[in-house]
């Protein structure tokens, strides 16, 4: 039959009629830990002091040796070896839930009703109209117990505190705020406002399972922005360069190697609102760093205008099969520091 496609809040809801603590007690031995965690030794490997614990608070797991992690579904994913299918059906067993009822196109179907009611095809001729500016606090909604996924891959915890990545348990995303690009407001030293928050999901199977790599979590219309604008904003005014990545991953990536002038177009494409922004900040030296399997055209063709006004360079793989340094869908940063470096020097003008 194949994976079911779920929608994620049912999911989530579903999940939270059980409790993970009396689950896992079960088989294992928790012991309480300070006024809300409880801990035992992991099984995955050995472990003198206990450092699985169990937050009762956010019905959530960790530990904090191996990084493994997450709500009730990763928990008999990881110990009870159960696939993503397998686990979904246990939980439904358990809580009397219809499973039939989780299946994403229940959700989509009133998703696109509600959409069309609130007349979101106009977005593109009125971008800016669905924008709400938040509060500063919107963002403690989120944990910031970070998973050890983007530690990982080599982004610095201190790092990932300066860029404010917070972590959604409901649906297992990893979160940033999204900041207007306000350039006469960051001159003058004032806070930029937050318009938004984007979600990566921590999923692997996310394609399999019809769940968004990405998702905004409010409205944000046409992307008139770049991520790390606000951390790095000074920097790049001063230096009057920038290296311009698809994600913000990339670029706290780069920043822990003290490249502290990049950012991230959040897509594969600079659009014109991206490029009005340089060009009102006076950049002289602008290098696209996209991923590899971005092709060559399409650069050229979102840099039109931008070449008009400064200098434009491009990282790109190198040519022959085997002098390659990078993977298919690879970022420049991928493969680590002295990597990205050879590619930032071998750059070339177009």
């Amino acid at each position: 039959m194949g994976t079911l496609k779920y929608d994620e809040d049912a999911i989530a809801e579903m999940c939270s009629q059980i409790d993970l603590l009396d689950y896992a007690n079960m088989t294992m031995d928790f012991e309480k830990r300070g006024s809300d965690s409880y801990s035992t030794h992991c099984p995955l490997h050995i472990d003198k002091t206990p450092s699985l614990f169990i937050t009762p608070s956010k019905n959530l797991f960790h530990c904090f040796s191996c990084g493994v992690g997450g709500t009730i579904i990763n928990w008999l994913m990881t110990f009870e070896g159960l696939s993503f299918d397998e686990a979904i059906k246990r939980i439904s067993e358990i809580t009397g839930t219809d499973v039939t009822k989780l299946k994403q196109s229940n959700a989509m179907q009133y998703y696109k009703r509600l959409q069309k009611a609130m007349g979101s095809t106009k977005n593109d001729q009125n971008p800016e109209a669905v924008r709400v500016d938040l509060d500063p606090s919107e963002l403690d909604k989120f944990s910031k117990d970070i998973p050890k996924d983007w530690e990982n891959e080599g982004i610095k915890p201190g790092v990932m505190e300066i860029f404010n990545i917070r972590y959604d348990p409901r649906s297992n995303r990893i979160v940033y705020p999204v900041y207007a690009a306000d350039i006469d407001e960051l001159k003058n030293g004032r806070n930029c406002t937050l318009i938004g928050f984007k979600g990566r999901t921590l999923y692997k199977n996310y394609e399999e399972l019809g769940i968004k790599k990405y998702m905004n979590y409010k409205p944000i219309g046409i992307t008139s922005y770049f991520g790390g604008m606000k951390e790095q904003f000074h920097r790049i005014n001063e230096l009057k360069k920038v290296v311009i990545f698809e994600g913000l991953k990339s670029v706290m990536k780069a920043y822990g190697w003290g490249y502290d002038y990049s950012l991230s177009a959040e897509t594969s494409y600079l659009n014109e609102s991206q490029v009005k922004i340089l060009i009102k900040l006076g950049i002289k030296d602008v290098t696209i760093a996209f991923d590899t399997d971005v092709p060559m055209k399409k650069i050229l063709d979102c840099t039109q205008l931008l070449r008009r006004f400064t200098n434009v360079f491009v990282i790109q793989d190198r040519k022959r099969k085997k002098d390659k340094l990078l993977d298919e869908k690879d970022a420049p940063v991928d493969k680590g520091r002295e990597v990205f470096e050879i590619l930032l020097n071998e750059r070339r003008k177009i």
